[in-house]
């Protein structure tokens, strides 16, 4: 009789294995095929809509994040059922751990709740470049997800920024901004330096030549670059070494 009980034991364990295995494989499938899906449609409609193909990415990427951990959710379930657990039960109880875990679950909530309203709201795309004021950290931002944002740096780090340490957010790819390109001049050269600036200024149309500048008693000529922040940044030491190329 005892291994008549063992042996059903062991029935019910290769069973259950068994589907577990089938289970495993369905949803990887399962997955694979609809994430291909996800990302055919918005590639699709990345080529028609050319001009929204930021926020078609940002938009992308969200889908898919969700899609992946509403996967995991399923397949968890589906886990804990082939087990015969009773799932109802265990999230019932999971709402009384829940207040245990409240200010985990805060936080959780926080993060999803901003990332959603950042989202909705079009506050920032992939590639746009930020700046987080309260957090004194700037870069280009590469991920949404609906708990973080994902930024590279200038220096080429990875910092992840969870959504509710967003409080102060400066889109600076959706400003045009200025900044001065001032180089220092004597009464010997000010009217050649001069000449070269305006001449290097006609291949750059948002360049515009201001004239002189006195700070600390020291005499510069400036110009002045107007133009998305990055791409000035990325302008600037361009501009100056020619300012500077006394062979012009």
């Amino acid at each position: 009789m005892k291994y008549l009980h063992l042996e059903k034991l062991l029935d019910t364990a290769v069973e259950k294995i068994i589907y577990i295995i089938i289970a495993s494989v369905l949803f990887y499938i399962f997955y694979r095929i609809l994430r291909k899906i996800i990302k055919h449609l918005f590639d699709n409609y990345s080529r028609i809509n050319l001009v929204d193909s930021a926020r078609v990415l940002t938009l992308s990427r969200l889908t898919l994040s969700v899609f992946q951990y509403l996967t995991v959710f399923l397949y968890i379930y589906t886990i804990l059922g082939v087990f015969g657990l009773p799932v109802a039960s265990l999230l019932a109880g999971a709402g009384i751990i829940g207040v245990g875990l409240g200010f985990a679950g805060r936080d959780l909530m926080t993060d999803i709740i901003n990332g959603f309203f950042i989202i909705v709201e079009h506050q920032v795309n992939v590639g746009d470049t930020v700046n987080f004021k309260n957090l004194d950290i700037t870069g280009t931002v590469t991920v949404i997800g609906i708990r973080s944002l994902t930024l590279k740096t200038v220096a080429g780090a990875l910092v992840f920024v969870p959504n509710r340490n967003i409080t102060a957010l400066a889109n600076l790819s959706r400003l045009d901004h200025y900044i001065f390109l001032d180089v220092p001049v004597t009464s010997e050269n000010v009217a050649d330096v001069k000449e070269r600036m305006i001449k290097v200024n006609k291949n750059y149309p948002n360049t515009e030549f201001v004239g002189v500048q006195i700070v600390d008693e020291k005499v510069y000529l400036r110009s002045q670059l107007t133009g998305p922040y990055l791409e000035i940044s990325e302008l600037k030491a361009q501009i100056l070494s020619q300012y500077y190329r006394l062979d012009d």
